[in-house]
């Protein structure tokens, strides 16, 4: 019995010491340089529950590239635009897959049956129909109904003003962008007269937080291979929200095809409709058209519902920027109609809010992570096979090369030339197929809000903008008061 557990304790000590000896490959004189691993975490440790600030602290030291070991994952930090749009644009056969982690590979279906995280030709496929989907879907109720959803919105806050009640953003953003993305994907509405924390809301809502807040922060088996096999293990035992969410999908499949009709082929009710039609010869039809729905239904209302959110905070934060957008989106409008795209062009300032609102606060730091398919050297960096790219967008948007005062909130600076290539949906074809409907959204929410009501905290303080990492940058839950601007 002794001799099998000393056994196991050299090869246990045998395994670290060579798992160590691998981060110290030399890979030449362009290697990027980076902090000292540490043996099995590499500088997990250093990272910590914050990896959005620590890498950025890291820029200072070891500049617009570098490494680090995320336990045995050698991932590449990019802070520079040009860098990025090399590796992402020109090159982008090297860089177009996603890393593989027992996360996602749970989450994503083994990998082949969504948009975000499918690699190569299945890839390139889920996104076409994708993009001509939404082509199709824009052209026939999309803003309509967007339009009345902004009406949904402020009647509801207007309700909850007139009851004296404080205002808290979140399930209410929520709503709104998850009700536009729901119409889109499976023709389905939330009622307004549903409480935002019951019923739709919560059913959907609910487990899709928790998943986004794993999937951003990770688990140990996701960056060690020790522990993979124990990741993997817990969450096809223990994880209840994915299932949740899947057999929604699956659910809102069945209903489709009960009242498909033949000229929804060529006329498609929604999303769904598009996959059915697409993937009706697919064995595998109901995972992928499930998988794929939800991979839209869910990274657009995040993304989209988060941004607005901090559009509160930072609105009651900073009231003469508020006044300012209001004034002119009243003198554009008057007082009787609402905002609609037709204005944008005719509110600079309140679309330059909306971009320093963005880059102020990132709240995808780091997007979804590329992975080189070979070795290859980018503008004198030697990129090895396998590694994990991240690129650093909340570096790019506080770099004082490309900005005057990052650290100031100044929705001015939107107003004059900005940084060629500058971006919070990605570059390169595996950008945000949706950037175009979230920009929408973002505008008709945000600019609408502005000209009905005057948001401010509520006690006449400042908020904090501290946020909580996930897969999205978020702030913590805070409430403001609404008054109708009269």
């Amino acid at each position: 019995m002794y001799s099998i557990l000393w056994a196991l304790l050299y090869g246990l000590l045998g395994y670290i010491l060579l798992n160590y000896i691998q981060k110290f490959k030399n890979y030449g004189p362009k290697a990027l340089k980076g902090p000292l691993p540490l043996p099995i975490f590499g500088n997990l440790l250093s990272i910590g529950n914050n990896p959005h600030k620590s890498l950025y602290k890291l820029h200072d030291s070891y500049g617009k590239i570098y490494r680090v070991w995320m336990g045995d994952v050698y991932t590449v930090i990019i802070n520079d635009i040009g860098i990025m749009r090399e590796m992402l644009v020109n090159n982008v056969d090297v860089f177009l897959n996603r890393p593989k982690s027992a996360s996602l590979k749970y989450y994503s279906g083994n990998y082949v049956s969504d948009i975000s995280s499918s690699s190569d030709a299945t890839w390139r496929h889920h996104r076409d129909i994708a993009a001509a989907a939404l082509t199709k879907t824009k052209m026939k109720h999309l803003y309509t109904m967007l339009d009345q959803q902004v009406v949904d919105l402020l009647a509801s806050m207007s309700d909850l003003e007139k009851s004296g009640q404080a205002f808290e953003p979140r399930r209410y953003s929520q709503r709104f962008t998850m009700n536009a993305m729901l119409k889109y994907v499976y023709d389905k509405q939330i009622p307004y007269g549903e409480d935002v924390n019951s019923g739709l809301m919560k059913e959907i809502i609910e487990p899709s937080d928790a998943i986004f807040q794993d999937m951003g922060t990770g688990s140990l088996g996701d960056f060690i291979d020790l522990f993979q096999p124990f990741t993997t293990l817990y969450l096809n035992l223990f994880d209840k929200n994915a299932p949740a969410i899947l057999n929604f999908a699956i659910k809102q499949y069945h209903e489709h095809v009960a009242s498909f009709k033949e000229e929804y082929e060529s006329t498609p009710r929604d999303f769904m409709d598009v996959l059915i039609t697409e993937f009706k010869d697919d064995p595998d039809k109901i995972n992928k058209i499930a998988y794929m729905s939800l991979d839209v239904l869910l990274a657009a209302t995040d993304t989209t519902a988060t941004s607005i959110e901090w559009a509160f905070l930072y609105l009651a934060n900073y009231p003469e920027f508020q006044t300012k957008a209001a004034d002119e989106l009243l003198s554009v409008a008057g007082k009787d109609r609402n905002i609609t795209l037709a204005d944008r062009s005719s509110t600079p300032f309140t679309c330059a809010l909306i971009k320093e609102i963005s880059r102020h606060k990132v709240i995808g730091p780091f997007g979804l992570p590329h992975s080189a398919s070979q070795d290859i050297e980018i503008m004198g960096h030697f990129i090895p096979k396998g590694a994990q790219i991240l690129p650093n967008y909340m570096a790019i948007a506080s770099n004082p090369e490309y900005w005057d005062n990052p650290q100031e909130f100044n929705p001015s600076r939107f107003l004059g030339q900005t940084p060629s290539g500058w971006s919070i949906f990605g570059w390169g074809p595996r950008n945000c197929v949706g950037q175009g409907l979230a920009q929408d959204e973002l505008y008709l929410g945000i600019a609408n809000i502005i000209k009905k009501f005057i948001v401010s905290s509520i006690d006449g303080k400042k908020i904090s903008d501290n946020d909580v990492f996930g897969l999205v940058i978020r702030p913590a839950k805070f409430f403001v008061t609404l008054k109708e601007r009269k």
